[in-house]
């Protein structure tokens, strides 16, 4: 799988999920030094109907992040 861009972010998290698994995670400093890292394990959350979720208990300062549009 090539770069993912933005519209894939933006499907439902339990779809995509699977899909991230083994993927890297590529970053570059500003020093231009590059670091990859493998995802083996994610965590999925669905909000205010997942009770594992910050967000369960409805929005907050601590949860406005998960209220923005994803991406």
């Amino acid at each position: 799988m090539g770069r993912l861009d933005r519209s894939f972010f933006m499907q439902d998290a339990l779809e995509i999920a699977p899909h991230l698994l083994g993927c890297a995670l590529v970053r570059r400093f500003p020093d231009d030094r590059v670091e990859t890292y493998i995802l083996t394990e994610l965590e999925v959350y669905r909000g205010e109907e997942d009770r594992a979720c910050h967000a369960f208990r409805g929005r907050t300062k601590r949860t406005e992040i998960m209220y923005q549009e994803g991406g």
